[in-house]
């Protein structure tokens, strides 16, 4: 998505309109997932705004950070670049500290936020995956496939949600949504093989597969008692 279209004196990319959007329809979405709950939905929706300027925030203006010298020297370089992958991981590690005090310190339902989260990550994905069709019409099948997981894993979180208070009843489907994007990263194109016939994403989301493999093997599930302590 590389073209761009004036409104005004501005330039916007074709890309970040996607991005727009999908964030958009994903508190759209979040906000009918909550809809029978207005003050956890009002909490919600308020917290994750603040994560999200926060985010961009600290991946754009951390910029200056990794390139110091360079920001001294042209100033104006600081609105045309970003942190890049340095600045979103240190993006994501501002907002976990947001979110983990904010949640504290407001005292709002761990299980909402997760909700919350989901349904919005789920339903931004989805129409930027489906924009992405649209508009490169290129990866065609990747992207069907994103936007079908997508819609699926909605779908199952608008039917499970009453079920979603304790950790132990995400953890599986956390997992299959791990799995799913090992299956589908095989029709990315020019994708790359580290180990094993698996690109790095594949690895990485193969690794937190198992991760929650065994997680769900330790957590204490409601009403009952470990593998070890029945052991």
């Amino acid at each position: 998505m590389s073209d761009a279209f004036q409104i005004g004196p501005f330039l916007l990319k074709m890309s970040m309109l996607a991005v727009i959007v999908s964030l958009s329809l994903g508190f759209v979405a979040i906000s009918a997932q909550l809809k029978n709950n207005r003050e956890m939905k009002s909490a919600v929706i308020e917290l994750l705004s603040n994560a999200l300027v926060l985010a961009f925030l600290v991946w754009k203006f951390s910029y200056v950070l990794f390139y110091f010298s360079k920001a001294v020297e042209n100033p104006s370089s600081i609105l045309y670049f970003s942190g890049g992958e340095n600045g979103a991981m240190l993006a994501v590690v501002a907002v976990v500290v947001y979110l983990t005090k904010t949640v504290h310190k407001k005292a709002i339902p761990v299980h909402f936020v997760a909700l919350g989260m989901a349904t919005g990550f789920f339903a931004a994905t989805g129409v930027y995956q489906l924009l992405t069709v649209v508009l490169e019409q290129s990866s065609m099948w990747y992207h069907v496939q994103q936007v079908a997981l997508c819609g699926f894993f909605l779908w199952w979180l608008h039917r499970a949600k009453e079920g979603l208070i304790h950790l132990a009843a995400w953890l599986a489907p956390v997992m299959w949504f791990a799995i799913s994007q090992v299956y589908v990263h095989f029709f990315v194109p020019n994708r790359e093989a580290v180990f094993a016939g698996l690109s790095g994403d594949q690895l990485m989301y193969y690794a937190f597969a198992l991760l929650l493999l065994f997680l769900s093997r330790r957590v204490k599930p409601i009403g009952g008692t470990t593998n070890e302590e029945a052991s």
